[in-house]
């Protein structure tokens, strides 16, 4: 949605670039280099330097993939991983990081890709963990801070929130055509029958907030348990029943204790909504 604003401009090519996720490899390669140097040469002070000009090098790539230059790019990549080496990179870029309600997350991702339900939730609970600790290193370093925008009150109120995100990454909050925001086509929603990223029309019942409606509780009190209660933590409350909270305790250990099973008997055993 961030590319209606007049003054941005998205990539030719790079539809998800993914190289925000592929930082920890780019890591690596630094520290592998690192480890050739005699301890004593005074190169290995100029690590940082030699990450910042990697990135430079990472965000030409990007800026030459550019429709429209001279206006600001937006990129995207669906994951977290590498966030946390932003800084050493990328500084110079703005994030925007959008969450979603973790049943949703996994009720989408189980219906266009076969997720399995418990990796799902733990994958969501790791996902979350990364951006709450790198956002909270930045806050301690002085930095820029993410944006965080959570993806309910984007679906209801997009220009409202837009117009936030534009004052935090320092765009024009006026630039936005409303009109357009307001027909913004879906893209790859698991409400489709078949799932594909080609721009589609909003139909009368596409609700995308309502994914998980039908979890029973004891799926709703799995989640919480496999994402260690961070949905409180987003400011999400989830749907429970407290009536048979001992019973759920017992449950999660006999599900947890499924993992040191042989595999055969994990899958004979999975978890099921």
């Amino acid at each position: 949605m961030l590319r209606t604003h007049r003054d941005c401009t998205t990539a030719k090519t790079l539809y998800e670039d993914f190289l925000l996720h592929s930082l920890p490899d780019l890591d690596d390669y630094v520290e592998s280099i690192a480890m050739s140097w005699r301890k004593h040469w005074p190169c290995h002070g100029r690590l940082d330097e030699l990450r910042g000009r990697l990135g430079g090098a990472l965000m030409t790539f990007l800026e030459d993939d550019v429709r429209t230059p001279g206006k600001r790019p937006v990129f995207k990549t669906p994951s977290v991983r590498g966030i946390d080496r932003i800084e050493h990179y990328l500084p110079q870029a703005d994030v925007v990081i959008v969450l979603r309600q973790g049943p949703a997350t996994i009720e989408s991702g189980m219906r266009s890709f076969g997720w399995d339900f418990e990796s799902a939730c733990r994958r969501w609970a790791r996902a979350v963990n990364t951006v709450l600790a790198a956002a909270e290193r930045r806050k301690e370093k002085g930095l820029r801070p993410f944006t965080l925008v959570r993806y309910e009150d984007l679906a209801g109120d997009s220009a409202t929130v837009l117009e936030h995100v534009a004052l935090q990454v320092g765009l024009d909050r006026s630039g936005f055509d409303r009109g357009r925001l307001k027909a913004f086509p879906v893209y790859g929603s698991s409400q489709q029958e078949n799932v594909n990223w080609q721009p589609a029309t909003k139909e009368a019942d596409f609700n995308p907030l309502d994914r998980a409606a039908h979890w029973p509780a004891h799926a709703i009190r799995r989640f919480d348990h496999l994402s260690h209660g961070l949905s409180a933590r987003l400011g999400y409350d989830l749907p429970s029943d407290r009536s048979g909270a001992r019973f759920s305790a017992a449950r999660q250990r006999l599900h947890d204790a499924r993992g040191r099973l042989p595999w055969r008997l994990r899958r004979l055993l999975r978890y099921r909504l």
